[in-house]
């Protein structure tokens, strides 16, 4: 007995020694985000919010945890196994802590900040963007505007989905790990800075004239929007982001052709942003200082981790092959 107990502690450790070892910084920066979120939860006062939102942030970081545990350890043998379970094991808990942030940010009973926000565009602009964008208030530019930050969605899921389980080497490292950075940055300021935007802050001389994807709009964010999450705009940031990634990579297919296409829709959802009156203009000029970000630190971090993997070197590849 005391023999097994001790085989079972010296697998244990060089387990943990493993996933150590072969941790990348995205796994760190997953690890720490999801930690955050549930420390950050634990210490919020008690109430409805507050218990589903606990029992979510534990969860995701029990999943990221075990699936780290699990690929990164080499508990799975299984190179492709190993593969998938990474993926699924760090991308969902991600996708899902957008909607964690539903109930996460109500816990905290915040005090919101659209006040200070609207000062900071009065300081810069004089204005705040939905203000002077009232002249456009007429049903085509509603539509227009309305589909284009529709399309953010679908924007998400052509960008990080084929990527995800076809994407290999060099870009598919610079692509998720900057866009882990914009996740984890993004969400951690929204339990900083919580607000809920212009629409529910100022007075506006009409509804905006919108039909079928103006109504599309309306009811996406009411059902699954996190109500409070309006610094910085991620609706910014990602598709800044994505182009960004596309541009430089513009040698080879298909962002050769994709970047002026993911350029014109980033130009047209940043600007519905602040016409839809969701998000104050120093919301937008965060979220382009996030892509920026974002796209130097995966580069940075590309550079930092390209050679594992290779003939010198023991650690996992980054993203092992399905």
């Amino acid at each position: 007995m005391l023999e097994l107990t001790r085989n079972v502690a010296e697998r244990a450790r060089t387990t943990i020694g493993v996933t150590a070892l072969n941790l990348a910084v995205q796994d760190v920066i997953a690890l720490a985000f999801h930690a955050y979120l549930f420390l950050r939860v634990s210490i919020a006062p008690d109430g409805p919010d507050a218990t589903v939102a606990r029992r979510l942030a534990l969860a995701l970081l029990v999943v990221t945890a075990c699936s780290l545990v699990l690929s990164r350890g080499e508990v799975i043998r299984s190179r492709r196994a190993r593969a998938l379970t990474y993926r699924l094991g760090l991308f969902l808990p991600m996708v899902l802590s957008y909607f964690e942030m539903r109930v996460l940010l109500p816990a905290l009973h915040p005090d919101l900040l659209d006040h200070r926000l609207y000062a900071i565009d009065l300081w810069l602009l004089g204005t705040t963007p939905s203000i002077w964008m009232q002249a456009w208030n007429v049903r085509p530019v509603v539509e227009w505007l309305s589909f284009f930050y529709y399309t953010h969605y679908f924007v998400l899921i052509v960008m990080l989905i084929p990527a995800l389980f076809f994407g290999k080497g060099r870009r598919l490292q610079e692509l998720m790990a900057g866009g882990m950075l914009v996740v984890a940055a993004g969400h951690f300021l929204y339990t900083l800075v919580p607000g809920v935007g212009p629409y529910a802050t100022i007075p506006f001389d009409q509804p905006l004239q919108g039909a079928f994807w103006w109504k599309q709009v309306e009811v996406t964010v009411a059902m699954a929007g996190a109500q409070l999450d309006i610094f910085p705009s991620l609706h910014t940031a990602w598709p800044a982001y994505f182009t960004l990634h596309a541009f430089a990579h513009r040698d080879v297919q298909p962002f050769r052709w994709l970047w002026p296409i993911l350029g014109f829709v980033a130009l047209n959802i940043i600007t519905a942003t602040m016409f839809l009156r969701w998000h104050w203009f120093i919301d937008v000029a965060l979220g382009l200082l996030l892509a920026f970000a974002a796209r130097g630190f995966a580069r940075a971090v590309a550079d930092r981790e390209e050679a594992r993997g290779g003939l010198y070197d023991s650690r996992q590849p980054v993203w092992e092959r399905l």
